[in-house]
């Protein structure tokens, strides 16, 4: 193995550590958005969290897994929690919470996209 190919999976090592800390950050994202939307924790606040990382939960373990598939899918799928945000963002009151969003959707979107990118590369 050359300095080449070392660097090449150190790389795409550290691309999968960003898209597993984007990843997780967003279930926590949620997780903090559900709990500040109601009052008080009860099953309402988990089941509102549930709802909104069910999408993510279903591809978390191709993404553990490193399957290609499910990294391409969970790219799709994250537009759709970044057109969220970005919603979110237009309302004065909210518009920090909308930020972190994205930046969380667009560091997700952007280490899966060069993971996938890398595994094409070395196929």
């Amino acid at each position: 193995m050359d300095a080449k190919e070392k660097n090449e999976k150190a790389a795409l090592s550290s691309y999968r550590l960003s898209a597993l800390f984007c990843f997780y950050g967003l279930i926590i994202f949620f997780a903090f958005i559900s709990y500040q939307a109601l009052p008080s924790p009860n099953f309402a606040t988990l089941l509102i969290w549930l709802i909104q990382i069910a999408p993510l939960l279903i591809f978390g373990p191709g993404l553990h897994l490193n399957i290609m598939r499910a990294n391409i899918w969970l790219v799709f799928i994250v537009l759709l929690y970044f057109v969220h945000g970005v919603l979110v963002a237009f309302v004065e009151e909210r518009r920090l919470l909308g930020l972190i969003e994205i930046a969380l959707c667009v560091g997700l979107f952007c280490s899966l996209f060069l993971v996938i990118k890398n595994q094409q590369a070395e196929k």
